[in-house]
């Protein structure tokens, strides 16, 4: 294993967690060759400093506490090149003490809040597109957005 390719990998994992598609790119774009960026990764991977589920598990964690909805949550994550598997297994196991709907309502009447002066319909599409920009799902948010 190469030091200074162990080096950038331990810098950019020192910045925040990474997946190891993510991390893989980012060696890439130092120019260090293949086999030592695999090299390095299986040593990574290894050691324990680099894991998909536990990145997996951390991001929705993250996400949930900002809050984001699982359908953002997912793109993102595959984005990040995590396995489908990885990720659906994670989201189920998140999904138990999760209430979309709850924290989706407490959104919705936060985003409302901020609009006092605008028309209900105007303010009504906003915190609409505001759930959907967030991840939530379309008929949670319809369901939602008629309780306003």
């Amino acid at each position: 294993m190469s030091l200074s390719v162990k080096a950038s990998a331990l810098r950019f994992l020192k910045i925040r967690p990474r997946s190891i598609a993510e991390l893989r790119e980012k060696l890439k774009l130092k120019n260090f060759s293949r086999e030592e960026i695999e090299v390095t990764l299986n040593g990574l991977i290894a050691s324990g400093l680099l894991d998909d589920r536990a990145f997996t598990k951390s991001w929705i964690n993250y996400r949930l506490a900002r809050p984001f909805g699982f359908r953002r949550i997912i793109l993102e994550l595959k984005a990040k090149g995590i396995d489908p598997n990885i990720i659906d297994a994670a989201i189920v196991e998140k999904k138990g003490g999760y209430s979309p709907e709850l924290v989706a309502q407490d959104l919705a009447n936060r985003r409302w809040q901020r609009f006092p002066a605008l028309d209900p319909l105007k303010k009504k599409k906003r915190v609409m597109d505001f759930l959907l920009r967030r991840g939530f799902e379309i008929d949670l948010v319809m369901k939602v957005v008629k309780k306003l």
